[in-house]
């Protein structure tokens, strides 16, 4: 009898720790709102690598060179205080996804005058580690809020960024952006 109380416990022990949830970029960035584009439009960096989902009229250029690749967007319809940026980029090279590396992205970011880290985790991102800060730099007469997720992939490794512009909708932003984010589809 008492081998069969030990079993059920181990049991559920491994069953309790099988399940745990892995963090994402939602536990790192909180929205309280969900967003859909109406208008979207699916497009691919040069060198065909991976696609985004962004709307369809917003502004964007493409760039590269021989290390990296990227797409860089925003929607000029909007107010600048209501507006934000988009940079997606690929680069050659391999990181590690750890605390060190958390650790040196987290100096550089408050290295930067008036700045602060909102929140920040080493999180899953695409089925891939990564890493998401969350930061904001206050300026004079406004803030500029950051969002930035490192995703480690193979011999590459991807940065996805944001800039959003000023407090006004930065919920609603916050939003779209990872909507954007959760768009990257990485191409064989």
């Amino acid at each position: 009898m008492k081998k069969l109380h030990y079993f059920i416990y181990l049991s559920c022990t491994i069953l309790l720790f099988s399940c745990k949830k892995e963090p994402t970029i939602y536990d790192v960035i909180e929205c309280n709102t969900s967003t859909n584009f109406n208008h979207s439009k699916t497009i691919r960096d040069v060198k065909n690598s991976f696609e985004i989902t962004i709307g369809e009229n917003w502004k964007r250029e493409l760039y590269f060179d021989d290390y990296q690749s990227r797409i860089y967007a925003a929607d000029t319809t909007r107010s600048f205080s209501s507006s934000f940026i988009i940079d997606i980029t690929r680069f050659k090279g391999k990181i590690i996804i750890e605390e060190a590396f958390k650790n040196k992205i987290s100096k550089q970011t408050l290295a930067k005058p008036r700045s602060f880290i909102i929140n920040q985790g080493l999180i899953t991102f695409n089925q891939n580690p990564a890493y998401a800060i969350y930061s904001f730099q206050k300026n004079t007469d406004s803030a500029t809020y950051t969002i930035q997720c490192y995703m480690s992939n193979k011999d590459y490794y991807y940065l996805l960024s944001a800039q959003i512009n000023g407090s006004k909708n930065l919920s609603h932003n916050s939003s779209e952006i990872l909507e954007i984010f959760n768009s990257l589809k990485i191409l064989p």
